[in-house]
């Protein structure tokens, strides 16, 4: 008897939890910022900061974690941090996008402005690869205590962990870290 009672409590508990809402816990913060704005909110661990010139726009979300976004030069920035994470997009031109998502995620895409003109490429230089007028994106995403990184101004990606993903659109560098193994497009076999 005692058995049958278990198994029916523990049934209707099961199906309790399947069909009442369950009260989300998640903190979510956003920021936006266009024409010269500078946005920071802040609550409890969950933050997120938008900044941008005249030209430039800047979108960040925190849920549960830290997202930060600054664009200059009519960039578009994009920084996401959730669970945890920090998803952090610096660009000064292009399109630099940022998602940190689990505990101690760190990712970090950094535009260098300097170098984002077609006039200051060599153009005998195989490391430019994206058409002429196309925008230079640098995307990382970082998984539970990873970490992703892309800098344009070095041209170089990284990627640490066993959840991380990075790309480089002007060199098309790119790299992959897994439970598996960790990979990386080598230099010599860029176009």
């Amino acid at each position: 008897m005692k058995l049958i009672s278990m198994i029916v409590c523990s049934a209707a508990a099961v199906l309790t939890s399947l069909v009442l809402p369950a009260v989300a816990s998640a903190t979510d913060v956003h920021c936006t910022s266009e024409n010269g704005a500078d946005i920071t909110v802040i609550d409890g661990h969950t933050a997120c900061r938008a900044a941008s010139d005249l030209l430039g726009q800047a979108k960040s979300v925190g849920i549960d974690g830290v997202g930060y976004a600054n664009a200059t030069l009519g960039a578009t920035a994009i920084g996401i941090g959730m669970a945890g994470g920090v998803g952090a997009s610096d660009g000064a031109g292009g399109i630099p996008i940022a998602l940190g998502i689990g505990q101690d995620a760190i990712a970090r895409s950094s535009i260098d402005g300097a170098g984002d003109s077609d006039s200051a490429v060599n153009p005998d230089s195989a490391v430019e690869s994206r058409p002429t007028g196309a925008p230079l994106i640098a995307a990382s995403v970082a998984l539970d205590g990873s970490r992703a990184a892309v800098q344009t101004g070095e041209n170089t990606v990284v990627c640490l962990g066993t959840g991380a993903f990075a790309w480089n659109s002007r060199t098309g560098d790119t790299c992959l870290s897994t439970p598996f193994g960790r990979w990386q497009t080598p230099v010599h076999q860029l176009p």
